[in-house]
């Protein structure tokens, strides 16, 4: 067993709620209490903060992991129907699945994990690039 303590300022999210459920339930199979970040915060100081990329806004930890950064997932697959009937809702609702990726990003202070299951998101196409030091 870990010492807890090196699990403090740790948290996981995921973009849907269903995700964070799975992450919880794989964390306390593996005797990681896992404490839910809720629209007031987090319900109690110890434990892997997990919650979805929403519950992260104005919160910093010190390692974040993000899960499930995948096409599809983010951006959601329904915001691609608006990109031939109506073009402007379609950049607005890329804009802000980009806006909300990049939250996520910054509350990481020391450490960053970023996940995906297939194929990664096309937000990631860029950081992906610049890490390998190859353009795409």
């Amino acid at each position: 067993m870990h010492d807890p303590a090196s699990r403090a300022g740790v948290s996981c999210t995921a973009p849907p709620t269903d995700m964070v459920t799975q992450v919880a339930y794989r964390l306390k199979q593996r005797g990681v209490e896992p404490t839910e970040i809720t629209p007031e915060g987090p319900k109690k100081p110890e434990g892997v903060h997990i919650g979805t990329m929403y519950r992260f806004k104005g919160l910093e930890y010190q390692r974040m992991i993000i899960a499930g950064v995948t096409e599809g997932l983010v951006p959601r697959a329904s915001v691609d129907q608006w990109e031939k009937t109506d073009r402007t809702r379609h950049r607005r609702e890329l804009q802000r699945a980009r806006s909300l990726l990049f939250v996520a990003v910054t509350r990481a202070r020391d450490a960053l994990v970023i996940s995906w299951n297939a194929e990664a998101s096309r937000f990631l196409t860029p950081l992906r690039a610049a890490a390998t030091g190859r353009n795409q």
